[in-house]
């Protein structure tokens, strides 16, 4: 198989409509190619979910031996982990509410059962809480409390804050481990701003805020068209970085398959998303992504109107590049790159953003965030963060020189589909 055979195997299994025959020819995970795809299951979010796909399906489709045991071994430290994680959530929440400041859960916890049915099928990583801008002094009172700074409050856009760092964060760390350290990002508004993309959203009052429970934690989340909505703005911006989390997109079109015939909640969808030709762009984006890879039943209500934002651009690039785009190993793939002219139309903005993904800045190659005396071993800390970004430039570098032959193929695409279109409309 090559690189990219296995790892459609697993897609192909984790789909509406699962397709198991491939899984017992899975590479062995002593060879390169079993463990290349075993980091990418890890980075994907996938390794989760994978085994059970596969052992709740007919004899004939199950997973080797050696697969099943590692797998399993990541499912189990998972659990712990998820504990864990339950318990500073519970904790974050009752420091909330004992004063008074409304924190509204985004993401993680607040995608169960909607877009995830079992939260130790999710791989979490951070806590994100939304706040209204006047309470961000309040919230952030209440974070220092629990043990939490951030080195630059925000009262506009996102604050990062982070417990002490006494770990000296490796590429080899156990994604599954119990966490060394914590994050909380604070929102005040439910989408992540960007320099070259702004999407309008409605006022943070107008979100609609839902009682909501988890394992015996209570807490407040978005309602479940806001929640939608953000969690196809969040795919996007991610991918407009050239990397994607299958995960995102397994769980969006959990969400479209579980409510498939509510038509009362796509409509309220809509009422949220507007008639702009940009978000029904990003929504043909995303909801197509998700249909092609797993296959994900769309709601007719919101694919007939994300679908008068498609382009023969993008059908193209759809067509042609999707797939190995998506499944692309982290940090991702420069081929979306074509579609820029799609989503930014001011010509300043379109040059400001390919220059940031060709030549990126330092921080954005960066192993993990700290505060200045977060480490008490800052040089091994600097020795791990440089291997880091020496791993990151060498797979940066590598997209760049495969670039130039990526247009070509881009160009041929192109062609190939004005072609098509001139045919049809002859």
């Amino acid at each position: 198989m090559s690189d990219g055979k296995p790892k459609l195997s697993v897609i192909r299994a984790l789909s509406l409509n699962p397709d198991l025959r491939r899984t017992p020819e899975l590479p062995s995970l002593r060879s390169r190619q079993g463990t290349k795809l075993m980091q990418w299951l890890d980075q994907s979010g996938l390794a989760l979910a994978f085994p059970k796909r596969t052992s709740s399906r007919a004899a004939g489709a199950c997973l080797p031996d050696e697969w099943h045991n590692a797998l399993e071994g990541r499912r189990k430290r998972n659990a712990i982990r998820l504990q864990d994680m339950l318990d500073e959530f519970q904790r974050l929440n009752e420091a909330f509410r004992s004063q008074r400041v409304q924190a509204v859960t985004l993401k993680g916890f607040s995608l169960v059962p909607d877009f995830c049915e079992d939260p130790s099928l999710r791989h979490q990583t951070d806590f994100d809480f939304l706040v209204a801008p006047g309470d961000v002094d309040a919230a952030a009172e209440v974070l220092g409390s629990c043990g939490y700074s951030t080195p630059q409050l925000s009262y506009s856009g996102e604050s990062c804050f982070t417990t002490p760092l006494h770990h000296v964060p490796s590429r080899t760390d156990d994604l599954y481990a119990i966490q060394h350290h914590r994050q909380v990002d604070l929102h005040v508004s439910p989408t992540e701003s960007s320099p070259w993309l702004q999407v309008d959203f409605p006022d943070h009052a107008e979100h609609g805020i839902t009682p909501m429970n988890i394992s015996g934690v209570r807490f407040h989340g978005l309602s479940l068209e806001t929640r939608f909505l953000v969690q196809v703005l969040h795919a996007f911006r991610h991918s407009s970085r050239s990397w994607i989390r299958l995960s995102w997109l397994m769980e969006i079109g959990h969400c479209m398959d579980l409510h498939h015939d509510d038509d009362a909640l796509w409509i309220r969808l809509l009422e949220q998303t507007g008639n702009g030709p940009l978000m029904r762009r990003i929504f043909a984006f995303i909801l197509t992504l998700t249909h092609r890879l797993f296959e994900s039943r769309i709601p007719p209500r919101i694919e007939n109107w994300a679908m008068e934002g498609m382009t023969p651009t993008l059908r193209a690039w759809l067509d042609h590049f999707s797939e190995d785009w998506a499944i692309a190993d982290w940090p991702g793939s420069l081929s979306n790159l074509f579609l820029t002219s799609e989503f930014i139309v001011e010509s300043r903005l379109r040059k400001e953003y390919l220059l940031s993904r060709l030549i990126p800045k330092r921080e954005r190659l960066t192993i993990e965030t700290r505060n200045t005396d977060d480490l008490e071993r800052p040089f091994t800390w600097q020795i791990q963060r440089w291997k880091y970004v020496a791993h990151r430039a060498g797979i940066h570098l590598g997209d760049l020189i495969r670039l130039p032959l990526e247009q070509l193929r881009w160009q041929r695409a192109l062609d190939s589909a004005r072609a098509g279109l001139n045919q049809s409309q002859s």
